[in-house]
């Protein structure tokens, strides 16, 4: 018999609810400061907005892991290279690359004002949030494994 839509949401919500939560704050904490580090480099530093976007998320990335790996996940100890570094990072390339693009094709095809790549930038990592959440809870952070006999 197959799960109802309301079974497999409370059990998502039960096993992933208080991580998806603080998740959800940190990538809001983080989209807060992007924005207006984004937003705060074109208008009162004059930066293009690709310039602008590449230092914001630059910025942005130290905190989003070490609020992600110590207080999403509850992590301690010395940070694995290979299971939590390079796939973290790597997932950041992806949104670091799909922000710049958006944000490049925005200012260079509309002109368009900080508002709208903002927006672009927004966009862009908007589409990466839930996929990175479940990869980073599933392959980086999550309950460690138990090996296979």
């Amino acid at each position: 018999m197959s799960a109802t839509f309301f079974e497999v949401t409370a059990r998502l919500r039960d096993s992933h609810g208080r991580k998806l939560i603080r998740f959800a704050a940190v990538s809001a904490f983080n989209v807060l400061a992007g924005q207006a580090m984004l937003y705060g480099a074109q208008v009162l530093l004059g930066w293009p907005a690709v310039q602008a976007n590449v230092v914001s998320v630059c910025l942005g990335a130290v905190p989003a892991y070490l609020l992600s790996r110590y207080w999403v996940w509850e992590k301690r100890g010395r940070n694995r290279v290979l299971g939590e570094l390079v796939p973290f990072w790597t997932l950041a390339l992806v949104g670091f690359v799909a922000s710049t693009t958006a944000v490049w094709y925005v200012d260079t095809h509309w002109a368009a004002s900080p508002v709208v790549v903002n927006l672009a930038n927004l966009t862009a990592f908007g589409m990466v949030w839930l996929v990175k959440f479940f990869v980073l809870d599933h392959f980086l952070f999550g309950p460690e494994r138990a090996p296979a006999v």
